[in-house]
């Protein structure tokens, strides 16, 4: 049976365990125990799993795996394939119908039987909810942060960073008040950040203003 390996690993993960080199052997040693063919490992380095659009490995597995004889996939973990629930499931529902393998070696799990897709498709929505939980955790401290007017994210208008807080800039809210009074006699967005351009007035990161950029900065003040 020839198999494709796939290895992923994110900045943040790789001191817990999963590094490139332990899953490529991880995959090596099963594929020697259960007598499969391993063609080719696909990996990618430093890659979150949350998309896949950015995942050039994950791609070129894809693209290997629909012109060529392959009779299934192997990973090391269920959270190396992706982080949300619906890339996964997309992916496996896809190599049902292509009647293709996939095995998880850490869980010990593959697409064979019943009880191992249902054992995926659980693993996969803690995963996840495991995500959705860090990013909620990530969003209150943002918010307490912001609450006290301390640094929690990028800079704002208005605003500058001093001493890890945020320091009320008068020039830039003089700035603000003015777009505001000219938003209230019926300019659009475009029109007042043509002004703002003609008359020198710089974007927090000295470039110059689009209507896009304003509009989006001003929404924390409308």
């Amino acid at each position: 049976m020839k198999v494709l390996g796939y290895i992923r690993v994110s900045s943040n993960i790789q001191t817990k365990g999963y590094s490139l080199v332990l899953q490529k052997n991880k995959i090596k040693e099963y594929c020697k125990l259960m007598d499969l063919e391993l063609i080719e490992v696909y990996e990618d380095r430093g890659i979150s799993g949350m998309s896949i659009d950015k995942r050039n490995g994950y791609k070129g597995m894809i693209e290997y795996l629909e012109n060529n004889e392959i009779d299934g996939v192997i990973v090391w973990s269920l959270s190396r394939l992706g982080r949300k629930m619906t890339d996964i499931v997309g992916f496996l529902d896809e190599l049902k119908k292509k009647r293709k393998k996939f095995f998880s070696i850490k869980e010990n799990i593959n697409n064979e039987d019943k009880i191992g897709s249902l054992i995926m498709n659980i693993l996969s929505s803690i995963n996840e909810f495991e995500v959705e939980v860090i990013r909620e955790r990530i969003r209150d401290v943002k918010r307490e942060k912001k609450k006290n007017f301390l640094v929690y994210g990028n800079d704002v208008y208005g605003w500058d960073k001093l001493n890890g807080k945020l320091v009320k800039n008068e020039s830039e809210f003089k700035i603000i008040r003015r777009v505001k009074r000219l938003r209230k006699k019926g300019l659009s967005w475009k029109n007042i950040s043509c002004v703002l351009n003609e008359d020198g007035v710089k974007s927090k990161k000295g470039g110059v203003w689009y209507d896009g950029s304003l509009y989006n900065m001003m929404k924390i003040y409308n």
